[in-house]
């Protein structure tokens, strides 16, 4: 159950880690998709809404002789009305109605015709619609509704699509009362037919003609009422109000139309990185890291932009970089206990600012009081001389433990040094910190002599308290994997979210099988923000004028 629990926990984590980390992208994301919808809905032409309402009521008032002399449509059921505008008597008094409506060039006029039309074929009106309902009773209200751009328009085709449904319903109680007088209309003309068929009627009329003049007169009586009272048909609509000329368009909405694009958006691309992280995997937190057995000794910040002419190692004397850099160095020491401090730091990739945070660890050792020595041992990339500047031009040279060479025939680069041991020599950057770099890289494949570089290590840890070696990404050559076996510690330095699960496993284990002691890993050039380890941030005693670095 705890495994469980603490399974959710990290999973839940990561994924907050993930989030955070591309929030930037997840915000721009939603800004630019709703900065797009806002300009796209922005140059569409604006419509205008234009309702009316009518009041629907049932056929029964509180008048009994109303109730005995009228005849009213029977109510409509709910949604009757909305069927209503796709009937066509309805759009045909629509319609013509439209000749009369000002505002509507003849083009724009039949355009208008085609469209009520075609929604009507469709059994889909966008132009006009209706809503509301009614009780049991047939009671309710019920608004009429049109839309067009121009808001003119819109108000008369709303009075238009009004009167032509009062209309359509007063015509529903008709039906019944037109069908009856038609009927009576029919069998007064049979009993007419007939009455000439038995001659004229004279004084005393015979037995069957009484019986058709009554006949004749009760129809006739009938006919009369009903022709009265179809002048008296109503329908259950009535208008209530008419539409007026609206001030402002409802469609498009480009404020509204954004916001919900730019969630969207937002959503969209955070559900996009959650799925990302889960199936890439890539190492961004310590969390990752103990899924893979291994410790976080220390963050390092991403380095501002250095100033033109500005050593890249003079960014890591200042603010959190030197106080990552040093908290790093003291956890390596811990690291290493009595052993001697022979330490090889190398990197999954290349680009993960591996040199330059050696040669500030280098640098933090120093000023710690430690006799350092900095061995670049990348003999295809060297960036040691680049990042130390002019001193690593202009200082002196120091001769390497047991080295005495002749003038002139100094060894001043790891590859000479290797093979002339007597005679090695190292620049002397600092009181403390010497370094040996390797000769310029011809463009030549080049591998260091391995039994010459284990005897090199051995002879000058001895008269060092630290020996820093700067080697390649690990799975790119195989010096590292040979060099690993040669030091106490090796040190992996990874930029979080660049290196992948598999990749860094792959790592372990190849380091696993060259017997390396992998002492844990240093995340690199990381949102200086999001630095979580480390002691005393911006929290360090230092006498003025005094870098960081030495403080």
């Amino acid at each position: 159950m705890n495994d469980r629990t603490s399974s959710d926990v990290i999973d839940l984590t990561r994924s907050l880690l993930a989030l955070k980390r591309s929030a930037w992208a997840i915000v721009l994301c939603a800004v630019v998709v709703g900065a797009a919808t806002y300009a796209y809905f922005k140059q569409q032409t604006p419509i205008f809404k234009a309702s009316t309402m009518i009041v629907s009521t049932g056929n029964q008032t509180g008048n009994q002789t109303v109730n005995q002399t009228l005849v009213s449509a029977p109510p409509l059921p709910s949604g009757a009305l909305q069927g209503a505008l796709l009937n066509l008597e309805v759009l045909r008094d629509i319609s013509a109605g439209l000749e009369k409506v000002t505002g509507l060039s003849p083009e724009a006029r039949a355009a208008l015709q085609r469209k009520l039309l075609s929604e009507a074929a469709a059994a889909r009106s966008s132009t006009l619609r209706v809503a509301g309902d009614v009780d049991m009773y047939g009671n309710g209200i019920y608004t009429v509704s049109a839309r067009h751009t121009d808001p003119r328009v819109a108000a008369q085709l709303a009075n238009l699509a009004t009167s032509a449904l009062i209309a359509w319903d007063a015509q529903r109680g008709l039906v019944k009362v037109s069908s009856a007088r038609r009927a009576l209309e029919v069998q007064l003309r049979d009993t007419e037919t007939r009455l000439k068929q038995l001659g004229p009627v004279g004084a005393a009329p015979t037995r069957d003609q009484l019986t058709l003049l009554d006949q004749q007169a009760t129809r006739t009586n009938d006919l009369n009422n009903l022709r009265a009272l179809e002048r008296a048909v109503v329908g259950s609509l009535a208008l209530v109000a008419q539409a007026v000329t609206p001030l402002k368009p409802v469609a498009p909405r480009p404020a509204r139309n954004a916001a919900v694009a730019g969630l969207f958006a937002l959503l969209a691309a955070s559900a996009l990185v959650l799925l990302r992280s889960s199936l890439s995997r890539m190492v961004s937190s310590d969390i990752d890291l103990r899924g893979l057995h291994l410790r976080l000794l220390g963050e390092v910040p991403r380095l501002r932009t250095v100033k033109k002419g500005q050593p890249v190692l003079a960014m890591m004397h200042r603010g959190k970089a030197a106080d990552s850099v040093t908290f790093l160095a003291s956890n390596i020491r811990g690291c290493l206990g009595q052993q001697p401090k022979t330490v090889m730091i190398t990197s999954l990739l290349p680009g993960e600012g591996k040199s330059t945070l050696v040669a500030g660890l280098a640098g933090s050792f120093a000023a710690g009081g430690l006799r350092t020595l900095l061995v670049e041992a990348d003999v295809r990339h060297p960036t040691q001389r680049g990042l130390w500047g002019l001193a690593a031009e202009t200082a002196p040279w120091v001769n390497l433990p047991q080295a005495a060479p002749f003038p002139g025939e100094e060894a001043r680069d790891l590859q000479a040094a290797l093979r002339n041991p007597e005679a090695a020599q190292a620049r002397r950057l600092t009181d403390h910190l010497h370094l040996v770099v390797t000769a310029p890289h011809d463009g030549t494949a080049a591998r260091l002599p391995t039994e010459a570089f284990r005897a090199a290590l051995h002879l000058w840890s001895q008269h060092y308290d630290v020996v820093l070696v700067d080697a390649p990404p690990a799975l790119a050559i195989s010096d590292p994997l040979e060099m690993a076996s040669m030091v106490s510690g090796v040190l992996i330095v990874l930029e979080p979210g660049k290196a992948n699960m598999s990749g860094v496993q792959r790592l372990l284990d190849t380091l696993e099988l060259a017997g390396a002691n992998v002492i844990g890993v240093a995340f690199n050039k990381i949102d200086p923000r999001h630095v979580a380890t480390g002691y005393g941030y911006g929290y360090g005693y230092r006498s003025p004028g005094v870098p960081v670095g030495r403080a």
